[in-house]
C-alpha cells in the first residue's frame, strides 16, 4: 500500500505571518492537531498543537496579565513553527512512512508532489490503514496457521482456501515469528469454514489458533 490511499487530502494551511492565536483557533475549529505552514504555495513548516502550548501562557496561571496573553497571541506562526518539515511523496510505500514516524517520533508526515502540498498522512491514517489489512471491520473467522520457510508450503496453503472458496478479507505474515516458523494469521469468508478447518488439519500445517466467530469493529 501507498501514502495516496490513506492520506488525508485538501489539507488546511496557515502563512508565516499570522498570528498563533488565528492558527489556535483555526485548529480547534477542525479538530486538527497540526497545521502546515505555506508561503506563496512554498511549503516553509508545520506548527503542531504542542508548539503553540509552548508558545502561549496558560490562561489558568493568575500570574498572567491579560495583556500578556493578547501580546502572546500576536505572535507570528513562523516564530513557533517548525522548519523544513519530513515529508514524503504518494508514492511512498505505507509502511516506509511508518518507519520514519517512528523513528523520528512524529505525528504525521505532509505529502508533496513536484513541490507541491498534496496531503498529510497521520498516525490515525497508519492504525486505519492497519485495521483495515486485518479485516477488522468485517464479519468473518480468523485463522493463525504456523508454516515452514520454504514457499511452496505457502502456496500449498492458499491452494486450500481456494479450494474451499474462501474470500480472504485481510491477511499477514510474520516471517520471522522463529527459527522453522513464520506465522500467518487470515481473516476469511465462507460456507465451508469447517471443511477448510479440516482439511488444513489433515494436511499436516499447524494451527496455531481459530476464531470462527469474530465479530466486526465498529467504524
Amino acid at each position: 500500500m501507498f501514502v495516496k490511499l490513506w492520506m488525508t487530502n485538501n489539507v488546511l494551511t496557515v502563512n508565516s505571518s499570522q498570528p498563533i492565536i488565528e492558527v489556535e483557533q483555526l485548529m480547534r475549529e477542525h479538530r486538527i492537531r497540526r497545521v502546515p505552514v505555506v508561503d506563496g504555495g512554498k511549503l516553509v513548516g508545520i506548527i503542531s498543537r504542542e508548539d503553540l502550548f509552548r508558545a502561549m501562557p496558560s490562561i489558568f496561571d493568575p500570574s498572567v496579565s491579560a495583556e500578556t496573553l493578547d501580546q502572546a497571541g500576536r505572535i507570528d506562526a513562523a516564530s513557533v513553527m517548525t522548519r523544513s518539515p519530513l515529508t514524503v511523496e504518494p508514492s511512498t510505500p505505507l509502511e516506509q512512512a511508518a518507519l520514519l514516524m517512528r523513528t523520528h517520533k512524529l505525528g504525521a508526515l505532509l505529502v508533496m508532489q513536484a513541490g507541491e502540498l498534496v496531503g498529510i498522512i497521520t498516525e490515525t491514517n497508519i492504525f486505519d490503514a492497519f485495521l483495515e489489512v486485518l479485516g477488522t471491520k468485517k464479519q468473518g473467522a480468523r485463522i493463525e496457521l504456523k508454516i515452514d520457510h520454504n514457499p511452496l508450503s505457502f502456496y500449498a496453503m492458499l491452494q486450500l482456501f481456494k479450494k474451499y472458496e474462501m474470500t480472504i478479507l485481510g491477511i499477514t505474515v510474520y516471517v520471522d515469528f522463529s527459527e522453522e516458523h513464520q506465522l500467518v494469521t487470515l481473516k476469511v469468508q465462507g460456507e465451508k469454514i469447517e471443511a477448510l478447518i479440516d482439511a488444513l488439519w489433515d494436511s499436516g500445517l499447524q494451527i496455531n489458533r481459530i476464531n470462527t466467530q469474530e465479530t466486526t469493529v465498529a467504524g
